[in-house]
């Protein structure tokens, strides 16, 4: 979830400091992640790796959007 900050300072508005949604659900899907892994009978560092890997994704998709969706700046 570190990495939320790195989006943050890539922002221009700082969005992703005011934004309590985007943490939640952000805090939503690594926790389904987890209780996916765990119900499937996981090993700990295969559960930890899955987990990792959509909280690193998610944030990426999120830092891709901020880019995609960027309102045009007035010349």
């Amino acid at each position: 979830m570190g990495l939320m900050f790195v989006a943050d300072w890539i922002s221009d508005t700082g969005f992703a400091r005011r934004s309590l949604l985007l943490w939640i659900l952000l805090a939503a899907a690594v926790g389904l992640a987890y209780w996916e892994c765990r119900e499937r009978g996981y090993r700990q560092t295969v559960t930890l790796w899955w987990v990792s890997f959509v909280a690193i994704t998610h944030v990426v998709g999120y830092v891709i959007l901020r880019f995609v969706v960027r309102p045009a700046r007035d010349a």
